[in-house]
């Protein structure tokens, strides 16, 4: 697969559902600090999705641990 470099002011705004939002999050393709909220309907939806992956439980040997 090819290499794809951009610069750091390279910029692109997406619109995804909620449900793919807390999915990238998740599975840790997506990072807080990668999100930054345009307009206020859209800080709801990600603080949201934070709040729910932050506090969502997994395993790991067998042991409960919080997912961040």
């Amino acid at each position: 697969m090819p290499t794809i470099t951009t610069n750091d002011t390279d910029k692109v705004q997406v619109e995804i559902s909620s449900n793919l939002l807390s999915h990238l999050l998740n599975s840790g393709l997506l990072h807080c600090g990668d999100c930054k909220c345009l307009n206020a309907n859209a800080k709801t939806i990600i603080w949201h999705n934070l709040l729910a992956s932050s506090t969502s439980c997994d395993t790991h040997d067998g042991e409960e641990i919080l997912c961040a």
